[in-house]
Formats: C-alpha cells, sequence, structure tokens
C-alpha cells in the first residue's frame, strides 16, 4: 500500500470513525483490506457511513499500485450493488468516480479473465434444475412478465431517441469484444430449433403474424427475394427490382 496524500486522509477517516459512535446505517469495513492480507481482528473493523465507505474504496485505488490495484478496482465496483438489505447511496461522486473506474475495471477484468475456461463448461444441468427453470418460463409466460407487448412498447419507446454517453459506448464495446456478430450459426438456428419444438403458440400468434405480413409485395433481384410495403415499392422498382419472387428451381 502506498504512502502519499491519499492514504494520509483515508486513515483519517477511519481513525475518527473508530472514535465516535455512528447512529443509523452503517458498513463494517477492513482498514487493510482481506485480500490485501488484512485480519478480521476488531483493530482492523471499523464502522463507516455508506458514504465514507464509498470515499474509502475509491482511494484505495489511488494508494495501490499492480496487482493489488486491480483487485480494488473489483472492490469499487462491487460497491453500486443495490438489493432489500443493502441502503446504498447515490450522490454526485458514485455517479462521477464510478463512472471513470467502472471502464478502468472493465479493460482490468477482460483482461484477468482472457483464456479462463467458464466455471460452468461441460456441466451439465440436473433434471431438478431444468424443471425449476420451465415452470419459472411457464409463470412469467402466464403473468406477460416476459411476453408481454404492452412492456415491450415501453422499453423501447424509453429507449428510443436516448443518447449514449462516450463512457457508455466503450463499456458496450468492451462487453461484446469477442463474441461473434451476424447471422446465426446453422448450430445456433438448431439449438433455437430444438428449443421452441413443442411450445404451443399465444392464441394472437397468428394474427400477429398476418397482419405483420398484410399488404407485403413480392419482388426480387440477382436471384434474392424479399417482400415490401406498397408505399416503398416504388423505390425499389427504381433500383432495378423486378415484381414477383425469385424463379424457383424444378425438382
Amino acid at each position: 500500500m502506498l504512502t502519499n496524500k491519499y492514504s494520509k486522509t483515508y486513515f483519517a477517516i477511519t481513525s475518527n470513525a473508530k472514535q465516535r459512535i455512528t447512529e443509523g446505517y452503517t458498513e463494517l469495513h477492513h482498514i487493510i483490506p482481506q485480500s490485501m492480507g488484512g485480519s478480521n481482528d476488531k483493530d482492523n473493523l471499523v464502522e463507516l457511513t455508506a458514504r465514507e465507505h464509498f470515499i474509502c474504496h475509491w482511494l484505495l485505488i489511488k494508494m495501490t499500485e499492480g496487482k493489488d490495484r486491480s483487485k480494488m478496482l473489483y472492490a469499487l465496483n462491487g460497491m453500486k450493488a443495490e438489493n432489500r438489505y443493502q441502503q446504498r447511496y447515490n450522490t454526485k461522486i458514485t455517479a462521477r468516480v464510478y463512472a471513470t473506474y467502472r471502464i478502468e475495471h472493465a479493460e482490468n477484468h477482460s483482461n484477468t479473465m482472457k483464456g479462463r475456461p467458464a466455471k460452468n463448461k461441460g456441466r451439465s444441468m440436473s433434471e431438478e434444475q431444468k424443471q425449476l427453470l420451465r415452470e419459472k418460463a411457464k409463470a412469467n409466460h402466464a403473468t406477460g412478465k416476459v411476453y408481454s407487448k404492452e412492456s415491450q412498447e415501453k422499453r423501447v419507446a424509453k429507449i428510443l431517441g436516448q443518447k449514449r454517453t462516450d463512457e457508455t459506448k466503450k463499456l458496450m464495446s468492451l462487453a461484446s469484444k469477442g463474441k461473434p456478430k451476424g447471422p446465426m450459426s446453422e448450430e445456433q438456428k438448431q439449438a433455437r430449433s430444438i428449443t421452441m419444438t413443442g411450445q404451443k403458440k399465444t392464441k394472437s400468434h397468428a394474427t400477429n403474424v398476418a397482419n405483420a405480413v398484410l399488404g407485403n409485395i413480392s419482388i426480387n433481384q440477382d436471384d434474392v427475394e424479399k417482400k415490401v410495403k406498397k408505399d416503398v415499392l416504388q423505390s425499389y422498382l427504381d433500383q432495378g427490382w423486378q415484381l414477383g419472387g425469385k424463379k424457383r428451381k424444378l425438382a
């Protein structure tokens, strides 16, 4: 752990917290992190407010280097975890600092995990796990939680028109790095086909399909066929497309 201007602030916060009685919500903090050899002894533990806890983990990044800094990046990334048991915070310092170090954490995590096999690779789910997933999927389908058209429309409306920041774009780029892009492979198509086999279509499925293709007109060009709506037909014809589907080969 480095000794610098940040370490002075860090130990001032933990020392002051040791000498007071704090009312309300607090979080237990290891003064010397466990990942850096810190113990669970009383002398190494201190009760901090949520804001102090975040600031201390932010300072720890500035007080470390190499592998220790990598560990502290993971720790700071975990500070945004929220659930019904944690009363986390939402302050300006969280938004500003978290955005900066989240990008560094993503790059660090990518380098750390590169070449490592997935923990669940080669492990098959038990029949009990499969049955639980089936029941959950059926329950979601019955309540419309997953397949609700209204919820999908609301989500799309919320996303449309939003501009992504440079930080968000970089995070999305890192998240998709190394993942295959483009059309599905034959293996993916086969896997999807097997997954959907035996699943009953909803009553509205046929109506949705009919409405989707209603008014479509077949056109072709260079042995390629597509269906378009009447209002855009002329623009395709101007580009050399012909009316009708492509010629089928005789068996």
